[in-house]
């Protein structure tokens, strides 16, 4: 029994050893962010040759790929070829995209940013909106629409009067006034969907309201790093979307500011 025990801790040891040699090899073969067809070639066979499963593999992949991300993420720029290294690493460890998460989402954020700052956007495929002929998404991101609206009413310039005491226990009251009720106004959120920019339009597909604005109507946009407000003629007061989530912030304002030119 003891005998089996040595040899149990014995093989596991062993094992930790032979992927912690194919997690160094991955390591330095993607040092230079590059990997070529050579590197590749010989990542496979020690992965081989060292008889890994396809979870150990994963679970190795999944570490190169978070310290490849980390490392691109240090500039804000993300390549054409950090792309493809990144492409490389999820095909080589068989990575399922349901595991790359968080990853894979913000440098495809960068990605976009960096492609707007060299004047180059691509079109993306947006379900469940009709676009006008010539016209082409770039992006949707999820936000609430928050108006002003009225949320309850106060009344303002209320006087009691004068109480003059006639007898004892008697008096009378002069010169009250019941004042005047007066709106106040706070934020209230009407409705959630997708902010949609398009090469013509910015549009709203929300839940209980919708909103489309061509670009020439548009005024002007104040960026936030949680909201973006959009002016506008067209529009009885300015347009603010909140952000679902605020990671994408900054593209959004990128993206807005590159169409309304």
């Amino acid at each position: 029994m003891i005998h089996k025990l040595i040899q149990s801790i014995k093989d596991s040891i062993a094992r930790a050893q032979h992927i912690e040699a194919v997690r160094q090899s991955f390591v330095a073969a993607v040092a230079d962010l590059h990997l070529d067809a050579k590197e590749i070639s010989a990542l496979r066979a020690e992965v081989s040759q060292h008889q890994l499963t396809a979870d150990e593999v994963r679970e190795i992949g999944m570490h190169v790929l978070h310290d490849v991300a980390q490392r691109i993420k240090q500039d804000g720029i993300v390549t054409d070829g950090e792309v493809t290294l990144m492409q490389q690493i999820v095909q080589l460890a068989q990575v399922p995209s349901n595991q790359l998460g968080d990853i894979m989402a913000t440098l495809y954020v960068q990605r976009k940013m960096y492609e707007v700052s060299q004047g180059r956007l691509s079109p993306m495929q947006v379900a469940g909106v009709n676009l006008l002929a010539g016209e082409q998404a770039y992006w949707s991101e999820p936000v609430t629409l928050i108006e002003e609206r009225v949320v309850r009413r106060e009344m303002v310039g209320r006087n009691q009067g004068v109480s003059i005491r006639i007898m004892r226990g008697v008096s009378y009251r002069v010169g009250g006034s019941r004042g005047q009720s007066m709106p106040v106004y706070g934020d209230v959120p009407v409705a959630t969907g997708d902010l949609i920019l398009t090469n013509q339009r910015v549009i709203f597909k929300g839940d209980k309201k919708s909103i489309a604005l061509q670009w020439h109507d548009v005024i002007g946009i104040d960026p936030y790093t949680n909201a973006i407000t959009v002016h506008s003629g067209k529009a009885k007061q300015p347009l603010r979307f909140f952000y679902v989530r605020n990671e994408s912030s900054e593209l959004v304002a990128q993206i807005a500011s590159y169409l309304m030119k």
